[in-house]
């Protein structure tokens, strides 16, 4: 079983971090064994990540996602997740949109994407989810791909704007009202009712209840009030 804490690496860590000295931060964790190099990678992401300052926070994460992707992407987006969820750090922090712009290229697709599954699930405003595809640099398709996968009424509002960009594919259209349907809860298939209303998919099967007013359904796409009222709608 991995060791996720040992007091002379947390100790030693902190010295470093205390000290903004990635190039010893580096030569440190090189010098480890595997075993204390997980320990490590444990004790970054669950004791000391939680409270650096901003700047730095993204700065480690900067150097160890450059350094080693492998070993520290998903760790540091766990705690990065955590932080943006209690608003301690940013979309809008400088050090996010130098991670971002570092990050881009065929070469980190993989890379983006473990950034998506764990950040988009704690956005809650829409201009969040929206300006993160667009820093990671996300197309239309794999938007629509990770918000069916995301719960909540921000993501499904990013869903029907998403989709409205797409309106000419049908067959998409439809195929996300069905997979919406069999994620099997109430939000995703009022989610599905107002996918078919909004674009007037009459031979999408089930039974739906929702009651939409046509002046709701006109800001559906531009209002997230009225999305959150319909969408939350009994």
């Amino acid at each position: 079983m991995d060791q996720h804490y040992n007091p002379q690496i947390y100790t030693r860590l902190r010295t470093i971090f205390a000290a903004a000295d990635m190039d010893a931060l580096t030569s440190y964790l090189n010098g480890l064994s595997n075993a204390h190099f997980r320990t490590a990678g444990y004790i970054i992401g669950e004791r000391l990540m939680p409270e650096m300052e901003t700047e730095m926070a993204w700065k480690v994460m900067l150097h160890l996602v450059q350094w080693e992707p492998k070993a520290f992407l998903v760790t540091l987006a766990k705690a990065t997740a955590l932080r943006l969820k209690a608003r301690t750090l940013s979309l809008s922090d400088d050090g996010f949109r130098t991670l971002a712009a570092n990050m881009q290229g065929e070469g980190h697709v993989i890379d983006r994407e473990k950034l998506l599954l764990q950040w988009l699930p704690v956005l809650e405003k829409p201009d969040d989810i929206e300006g993160l595809f667009t820093s990671l640099n996300t197309d239309n398709r794999r938007r629509i791909d990770f918000l069916l996968r995301t719960d909540g009424v921000a993501a499904g509002y990013v869903l029907l704007r998403t989709l409205r960009m797409e309106e000419q594919d049908i067959d998409l259209l439809k195929r996300t009202c069905t997979l919406l349907i069999k994620k099997g809860n109430a939000l995703s298939f009022n989610f599905a009712s107002i996918i078919k209303e909004y674009f007037g998919l009459d031979t999408v099967r089930g039974v739906f209840s929702l009651q939409i007013h046509p002046y709701e359904l006109s800001r559906l796409d531009t209002d997230f009030e009225t999305f959150c009222r319909v969408a939350k709608k009994v």
